[in-house]
């Protein structure tokens, strides 16, 4: 791209080799500025401080790209050797109770004097901070005071209001009033779903400073599929499951279907690649436990599956939730199960794109969808058509051209 080239100092804790769906937005982003005529500094933590590594992400940073990396501390790395002893629910309490708004704020102190050379040696032009953890925006806006740059912070998730965080009592308001110090201080505030948008400008106050921007698929990582010929009608679930997301009403409706044989047990085969996911889903047939897959191991699974499988809540928050894997379910030319509320953004979109079905949370909803996608898979139908315009919106370079606009005109006030 002609003309000068700018620099923004990005500030995330969690970058690659680091591992998980959460890196995939900002690490994209540094790949793509310098084709928006923009070139990255990020602030991070070192290798150590990750508990799940992918190495071979790094290879989409650019290579000329400064990574200052900064030692962090988590204390949920002890927890393997807290739960031998029966104290896990002690180094919860140990965390939540000493570290506000999160362990990371351990890194963003000793992240002011990387950030004081770094403005030195590089000249950045805007400050970007990108959380969870918070503690990331709390090191924008001490790096923004310091040195009065133009600042964007990003909200991949919520803060305060994030149904996820067992606050103890009273800390949910502590964090609110550190959550608003921050979006007072801000330039321009990004999130990543419509209803994420509408929660910060009631939080800001001030729509003009709350841009859109989601999350996205790389077509780089995203192999855009032939049809499927498999041995066994197979439906892949990549991910993590928690507290309120969880996969029992589909469990109760396969082995409903199986029960019933309606869906020979051998002919079904239903993969759950996650670090959890065992902890959720039974260890029986029809159902694979494959564990912790890269990042680049997940266009092999979805080449050998028929149905992709998308499970949210159904609480209010969980209606903002697109889930970054959605958008790769829809780069890779296979259908979509998403089981979600009927205002769920994923939903929306899947039905918007004509990619899939969406159903609620009920077993029979969930089994009628479900055999549907069989029978066609028995028949040797692949009726899959969707609409490619409204999803390719969602690739990672047009997304990071969004921002790049954001940058300029806070670089150009």
């Amino acid at each position: 791209m002609a003309g000068e080239v700018k620099t923004a100092l990005i500030l995330v804790h969690d970058f690659p080799p680091a591992g998980g769906a959460g890196v995939q937005r900002v690490l994209k982003f540094v790949k793509y500025l310098p084709e928006f005529g923009w070139r990255s500094v990020v602030i991070t933590a070192t290798p150590e401080s990750y508990t799940v590594i992918d190495a071979p992400l790094v290879g989409d940073i650019p290579a000329d790209t400064p990574i200052l990396r900064v030692p962090s501390f988590d204390p949920n790395k002890l927890r393997p050797r807290f739960e031998r002893l029966r104290l896990g629910k002690a180094l919860s309490l140990f965390n939540a109770t000493l570290f506000l708004p999160d362990a990371a704020l351990v890194w963003a102190y000793r992240a002011r004097p990387v950030i004081r050379q770094a403005i030195r040696d590089y000249q950045p032009a805007v400050i970007f901070s990108s959380a969870l953890p918070a503690s990331a925006h709390m090191l924008g806006l001490w790096a923004h005071r310091a040195t009065g740059l133009p600042w964007v912070t990003d909200f991949r998730d919520p803060w305060s209001e994030n149904e996820l965080q067992p606050y103890l009592p009273g800390y949910r308001a502590l964090n609110r009033r550190l959550e608003a110090r921050i979006l007072a201080a801000s330039d321009r505030i990004l999130t990543v779903s419509p209803p994420l948008e509408e929660m910060f400008v009631r939080l800001c106050g001030d729509p003009t400073r709350v841009r859109l921007i989601e999350n996205g698929y790389d077509p780089e990582d995203v192999t855009l599929l032939s049809p499927p010929h498999t041995q066994r009608f197979t439906i892949t679930y990549t991910g993590e499951f928690s507290r309120i997301r969880r996969p029992d009403a589909f469990v109760e409706a396969i082995d409903r279907l199986v029960s019933a044989g309606s869906i020979p047990l051998s002919e079904l085969r239903v993969a759950f690649a996650g670090k959890d996911t065992a902890k959720f889903v039974p260890d029986r047939p029809p159902y694979e436990q494959l564990g912790y897959l890269k990042h680049d191991d997940l266009s092999a699974l979805r080449r050998e599956s028929d149905l992709l499988l998308l499970i949210h809540g159904d609480s209010a928050q969980s209606r903002g939730n697109y889930s970054g894997k959605i958008f790769e379910y829809l780069g890779c030319n296979r259908p979509t199960l998403a089981i979600t509320g009927p205002d769920n953004v994923a939903a929306q979109l899947i039905t918007r794109a004509r990619a899939g079905t969406a159903t609620g949370h009920s077993p029979d909803e969930i089994a009628a969808a479900v055999l549907s996608y069989y029978q066609g898979w028995k028949s040797g139908a692949f009726d899959y058509a969707p609409d490619w315009a409204a999803i390719q919106h969602f690739t990672r370079r047009n997304l990071t051209g969004l921002l790049a606009e954001e940058l300029a005109q806070m670089s150009n006030p």
